[in-house]
């Protein structure tokens, strides 16, 4: 009889952030009118876009995120309309999945790029310099990824908070692309309050590698911002159309962690498929995967890499269209994607 699990790692073959667009709105030497935000030209508020993402482009403005006004249609004030109280949403039901995107979609993806919001319970564990922790507004670089389970509870990998001040963490849910501000909702962000690690967490060999990151106030509900579901106790995995998602690196060769959030695809393999493929690698032909192991992927040139620790294993869940269980959590893995 397969293994059953009630939660298991992976193994891998609220503040309203004010962004009032702070730079001076310019126009851009292609644009006839004003380069501004999709949502700050009334023209296309309401409407469904496409926002070509590639490299070669030919461009009216100069971020990918902006588009090109008529002046007398431009939105002045973002940050006030997007932080109206009045257009708070709620916490709906659990573990839906934006899949065409909120507001825009993308086109010409180089790297399984996501949709604006796609996964709406996905957030960025971001570390803050402890020279800075003081400051109303510190700057913060991605440490891991992770899943927001309660409107203050993240759940996260073990091994990414070990050892650190939990006021060294600041939480970043609703975030899309870390190197903008343009996005059509902005993202908001939660100190840390608590780490609570596993009580079985195994520091060298990562067994149990769990933490939970209770935060200092709620994250405010939002189309981008909502909850994962939890599986059913003793929930057995075996589903081939599972997902996880990271802002890390594409591969190992690569010198920077992607910007955009990205969508791997991945299958649950079999627990003694698993092991017996671990042993033909350096962990040797003696291998024994621990009871808080699942696997995923083993397709070629597909996989997590570094920089996606923490990040949730979603499965659907049967019966639902584009409603997802957390399997897992992305812990460690053989290469990013590699053959055999």
């Amino acid at each position: 009889m397969p293994p059953r699990h009630t939660f298991a790692q992976v193994i891998l073959l609220g503040l309203c952030v004010q962004l009032s667009y702070s730079e001076e709105l310019q126009s851009w030497k292609k644009c006839n009118g004003v380069c501004v935000p999709l949502n700050q030209c009334k023209s296309l508020v309401g409407s469904y876009n496409l926002v070509d993402i590639g490299d070669d482009v030919e461009v009216s403005c100069h971020h990918y995120l902006e588009v090109c006004c008529p002046s007398e249609n431009v939105i002045p004030d973002r940050a006030e309309k997007n932080c109206d109280n009045s257009a708070i949403k709620t916490f709906r039901d659990c573990g839906r999945r934006n899949e065409d995107g909120i507001g825009f979609r993308i086109t010409h993806a180089k790297h399984n790029e996501t949709e604006f919001g796609e996964f709406p319970w996905v957030v960025a564990v971001m570390q803050v310099e402890a020279s800075q922790v003081e400051l109303v507004a510190p700057s913060s670089k991605l440490l891991c990824g992770g899943s927001l389970i309660a409107p203050n509870v993240v759940l996260t990998a073990a091994h990414c908070a070990m050892n650190r001040n939990a006021e060294t963490l600041i939480i970043r849910a609703g975030e899309w692309d870390i190197a903008t501000k343009n996005e059509v909702i902005p993202y908001q962000e939660q100190r840390v309050e608590r780490i609570i690690l596993h009580p079985n967490f195994d520091q060298e060999l990562l067994f149990s590698d769990l933490a939970l990151l209770v935060l200092e106030g709620n994250f405010v509900a939002d189309e981008h911002i909502q909850l994962i579901c939890l599986p059913p106790q003793n929930k057995a995995f075996y589903d081939d159309s599972c997902f996880t998602t990271g802002w890390g690196k594409v591969d190992f060769s690569a010198q920077s962690y992607q910007t955009i959030l990205k969508r791997i695809g991945v299958p649950i393999v079999p627990r003694q498929q698993c092991e017996t493929h671990l042993r033909t690698t350096h962990l040797g032909p003696k291998f024994r995967l621990h009871d808080s192991y699942i696997c995923a992927g083993g397709l070629e040139g597909v996989d997590t890499c570094t920089g996606d620790g923490g990040s949730p294993l979603m499965c659907p869940v049967p019966g639902f269209k584009n409603k997802y269980y957390q399997a897992g959590i992305v812990a460690w893995g053989i290469g990013c994607g590699q053959k055999d």
